[in-house]
């Protein structure tokens, strides 16, 4: 009697074991494949969403004081990630840019992004800000960093003061209110030069905003436009072809 309980113990023993063990070695499997192959967006995370070695001491201040606002002043402002601030610069210095322009500083972290391209180029920023706590963190930040002399901050609603602006820009990121992506594209695409490009933030985060500047981009046969998700708000990245 003990003897046939423990046979019948033994045999359910094996019955686990011979369907648990597949289980788990397709488990580990499927662990593999999926460190294997990694997405972009895996590969992003892992691997871009620093930010870079600084190339000299200069840039070493100016990066510790991007660390600085990245970790203690991102909530609320709306800022880049750090993904999205490689392939500005990136852009930014292979366009050989002497002239960025921004709509919406916030607390100056995109501008410190251009400020790390623009010091090779022997470019500057012109940034557009309305509100005025922004605005005073934003020039505390451009000064500990030591990029004012690379940045005109411009103070206002920037749908009146970018009518000011006269000289040929190279590139020109959008960064502020969604609804008014329209009326500054129209505004400054006048002045961006051939060749040159307009980046939009947000364009998968907040594209259910950005429906009008979609399709003013997309409908224009002198523009040539990109969706770039190096992070996950995306970019809309487009070129004046003339």
């Amino acid at each position: 009697m003990h003897m046939s309980r423990r046979m019948s113990f033994v045999v359910g023993i094996v019955v686990i074991l011979t369907l648990l063990v597949p289980l788990l070695w397709a488990q580990g499997a499927i662990e593999t494949v999926k460190r294997r192959h990694l997405t972009a967006e895996d590969v992003s995370r892992q691997y871009l969403s620093r930010h870079p070695k600084p190339r000299d001491e200069v840039e070493k201040s100016i990066i510790a004081v991007m660390e600085d606002m990245y970790a203690n002043q991102s909530r609320g402002m709306g800022n880049v990630l750090p993904e999205d601030g490689r392939l500005m610069r990136m852009l930014t210095e292979t366009l050989g840019a002497k002239h960025v322009v921004e709509v919406g500083t916030a607390n100056g972290y995109s501008a410190m992004w251009f400020c790390l391209a623009l010091r090779s180029t022997g470019g500057r920023l012109t940034t557009h800000e309305i509100d005025l706590k922004r605005i005073a963190l934003a020039k505390k930040n451009f000064n500990r960093a030591g990029v004012d002399d690379l940045i005109t901050l411009v103070e206002g609603d920037a749908h009146e003061t970018i009518g000011r602006l006269t000289e040929p820009i190279d590139l020109l990121l959008l960064d502020a209110e969604k609804e008014g992506f329209t009326d500054y594209l129209y505004q400054l695409l006048p002045l961006v030069r051939t060749g040159g490009l307009v980046i939009a933030h947000d364009s998968s985060g907040q594209a259910h905003m950005m429906e009008e500047y979609f399709q003013a981009i997309v409908r224009n046969p002198d523009l040539e436009t990109v969706f770039v998700d190096a992070s996950r708000w995306g970019m809309a990245i487009t070129r004046k072809m003339r």
